[in-house]
């Protein structure tokens, strides 16, 4: 009776595919799907030019996924050899600033054809690459990954005698389609005025909390002119402020925004999780990486320095200033619990 061998490729598919209908380009309110179209060469022993087509969307924190199509082609003294394949893959890194470093992974199942020949086969993939986005909507990029393509198929762990390896290098442009809607906050309907002008927020009247000292400290800086790379009462940026406020307390913290997004603990990016004094964090391109801070102090509003120096904004996709701030929110750290 034949050993009966694991097939894996068809669960991993299926699993792709229903999570690609969950995508929605997340990532607290980034921007929409790409649609990448890539052209290269895999080096297998022999050349074959490789054409790929697919899809990137973010699910969560550093991660994105999407669905691929790929044609690998070769012909040699007459020969016609070919992989069609579709598949799935996984990205770390990518979209988090202009010039952004990622690595993917994936497996396609497809069909490999010879000139009198067909036979199932998966193509795996494993590798990285960087992207140049001089624009939100768009990005060019180069990637080189580590590809095999396995007859049969039987697994990565248990390939077959007649499997190709090598690696692959391909340029690529890629084109973000549409923009994630951000479900925390209300849309205005069809024809509906916008509100008016909100006052310029105030403190708070009451502010409670473990960190309600360190808020306190903080609204004293209120009106302080930006310095970069300021970090005491003459000046501040926007992780000076955060640091300051906090070392009068007998509280160390990171001096770079970038490392303070990763001191204390992790809190939901939503209103109804926040307490005062959490670090909120905003990217520069919805979705990006981290490049400003602030703290909450309550009532739906933060204090942070920007150009204008230290000043108070509102979490209110409603408000002007405040939706601006709202599409870059990426993430909230507690330092006091």
């Amino acid at each position: 009776m034949p050993r009966l061998r694991p097939r894996i490729e068809p669960l991993l598919l299926i699993a792709a595919v229903s999570q690609l209908s969950a995508q929605g380009g997340g990532g607290g309110g980034g921007g929409g799907r790409d649609v990448d179209l890539r052209l290269g060469r895999w080096y297998s022993g022999n050349q074959s030019k490789s054409y790929e087509l697919r899809t990137d969307a973010p699910i969560a924190g550093i991660f994105s996924q999407g669905l691929a199509a790929q044609i690998l082609i070769h012909d040699s003294l007459g020969r016609h050899h070919a992989f069609y394949g579709a598949g799935w893959q996984l990205h770390a890194f990518r979209r988090r600033s202009t010039v952004s470093p990622y690595a993917l992974a994936g497996v396609s199942l497809g069909v490999s054809t010879d000139t009198s020949s067909q036979e199932l086969a998966a193509l795996w993939t494993l590798g990285g690459g960087v992207e140049w986005r001089p624009i939100r909507w768009a990005a060019l990029g180069l990637e080189t990954v580590y590809r095999l393509q396995d007859v049969g198929p039987r697994g990565f762990w248990r390939t077959s005698a007649n499997a190709r390896d090598g690696i692959a290098a391909s340029i690529g442009l890629s084109v973000t389609i549409g923009r994630a809607v951000d479900r925390r906050w209300p849309r205005r309907g069809p024809g509906e005025l916008p509100p008016p002008q909100a006052p310029p927020p105030q403190p708070p009247l009451m502010i409670i909390g473990n960190a309600s000292g360190v808020v306190k400290t903080a609204l004293d800086a209120l009106g302080t002119p930006y310095v970069w790379g300021g970090t005491a009462a003459n000046g501040f940026d926007c992780s000076g402020l955060v640091q300051w406020a906090y070392s009068q307390h007998g509280i160390r913290l990171p001096r770079m925004s970038r490392d303070q997004a990763h001191a204390g603990a992790e809190v939901p990016p939503l209103l109804d999780a926040l307490q005062p004094g959490d670090i909120l964090l905003f990217a520069a391109q919805p979705g990006g990486g981290v490049t400003h801070v602030g703290m909450y102090v309550g009532e739906q509003k933060f204090i942070h320095s920007s150009n204008s120096g230290v000043k108070l904004s509102r979490l209110d996709g409603l408000d002007t200033d405040g939706a601006w701030w709202v599409t870059r929110w990426v993430g909230v750290r507690r330092i006091v619990q």
